[in-house]
């Protein structure tokens, strides 16, 4: 594979000359174009594999780590293809002249259908979580599947019915692939409706309330996208040979790919960063955050998971309280961590006149009290019922475990 300009390379600017075509010569700026997304791909895949590797860190999984790798790796795959398509390479011989593999297959379905598709899947996850109040899985995650399926199963039946030269074709006399206008119309409509449908999810989301900023990067990911969908579709159109004009190919190459890989970054710079520079801190902030939003649900995190929130119910003479604590503090998990315990996000919803001149402090773990065991506000002197760890709340009353078993500072009764 030659970018210099072979006597080859200059028949090949000859003859399209005398068929009409002015045809910018292969060269050392292609190749430039091919070094530098084949390095940015690198860098890429390396951190596709890190994501992979720290997949079980709970600020990556939220961001959907397969799906994340997925996506890089159609991007890489449409990569492949926009080099054969684009002419920056010499496209000669049985396999690189194979136009209906490059540039449908790789380019079309695996390459920009995928990645759009699956970016629109991630909206729809986050549809799911924050709206709908599901898991991404079972029967939404086969639905959203399956409708992926049917839409690139109809396009490969309109491609394969619809006559050869109405598609993608080879021209041997300017040794580049050559795409019909009808078919055209159908590649972009395809990008434009499932852009569409992303575009759609997002907006229902417009106004969930987190701290991550899932609606932002998914707004970005649309209207960079649309930007790009309007600048290829106005390219194709005016300019239906633009693969024979140098500036413009590898401008187009330049731009689809940068964006594309700017969006992958923008939604997963900051939670790859903290997880190799700042881990343990950067999860703890991101802990923090959602109790701060009252996410746990949404971003699954684990039943015994101290973060969780359990609700007790305390029962005395007078009045009954409800107590919102974390669940490390009333189960039995050794990750419990006291930060959390009775902070400001914890809530008494009534407190009887008698408990008015308690003091808050009371209210604390017995870590800050200096007792014996620093894990937990309840310690049982025998031992307790068990707690139900099905459900996301816990309940403690006077019929099931009496309050002079627990080790905690009770308001006197009232005479």
């Amino acid at each position: 594979m030659s970018f210099e300009f072979t006597p080859q390379e200059q028949t090949r600017v000859k003859l399209a000359h005398l068929g009409g075509v002015q045809l910018d010569p292969i060269g050392h700026a292609d190749l430039a174009v091919i070094a530098v997304l084949s390095s940015v791909y690198f860098v890429n895949f390396a951190a596709v594999a890190f994501l992979v590797r720290n997949r079980n860190y709970p600020p990556l999984k939220s961001k959907y780590p397969f799906l994340m790798a997925a996506i890089m790796i159609s991007m890489f795959i449409y990569f492949l293809g926009d080099l054969v398509l684009k002419a920056h390479v010499h496209v000669r011989g049985r396999v690189l002249s194979n136009c209906m593999l490059f540039c449908v297959w790789m380019r079309i379905i695996f390459g920009a259908y995928m990645v759009s598709v699956l970016t629109t899947i991630r909206s729809y996850a986050l549809f799911c979580i924050f709206l709908c109040n599901r898991a991404f899985r079972g029967k939404y995650a086969c639905c959203a599947t399956a409708m992926a399926t049917v839409l690139a199963i109809v396009f490969v039946i309109v491609t394969y019915t619809m006559p050869g030269a109405q598609t993608v074709r080879y021209v041997p006399l300017i040794e580049m692939c050559s795409m019909s206008y009808a078919y055209r119309a159908v590649v972009q409509g395809l990008l434009w409706l499932v852009w569409i449908i992303n575009a759609a999810i997002n907006f229902r989301l417009r106004n969930i309330t987190s701290s991550f900023n899932e609606s932002r990067e998914m707004f970005v990911a649309c209207a960079a996208v649309f930007t790009l969908l309007a600048f290829n579709t106005v390219i194709l159109y005016t300019h239906p040979l633009y693969p024979t004009n140098m500036a413009l190919r590898i401008t187009e190459t330049l731009c689809s790919h940068m964006i594309a890989n700017f969006l992958w970054w923008f939604i997963m710079f900051r939670s790859m960063y903290n997880c190799a520079i700042h881990r343990d801190t950067y999860l703890a902030e991101w802990k923090d955050k959602l109790v701060r939003d009252g996410l746990q649900k949404q971003y699954q995190i684990a039943r015994t998971d101290p973060f969780s929130v359990t609700v007790v119910s305390v029962a005395s003479s007078n009045v009954a309280k409800l107590v919102s604590l974390p669940r490390g503090m009333v189960t039995d998990h050794d990750g419990f961590d006291a930060r959390t315990s009775f902070s400001r996000h914890s809530m008494v919803s009534e407190r009887t006149p008698h408990m008015r001149h308690v003091d808050d402090g009371l209210w604390r773990p017995e870590s800050a009290r200096q007792h014996t065991n620093p894990a937990f506000l309840f310690s049982p002197h025998s031992p307790p019922n068990p707690v139900e760890h099905s459900s996301s709340t816990s309940t403690v009353n006077d019929s099931t475990a009496p309050l002079t078993r627990y080790d905690f500072p009770l308001p006197p009764k009232s005479a």
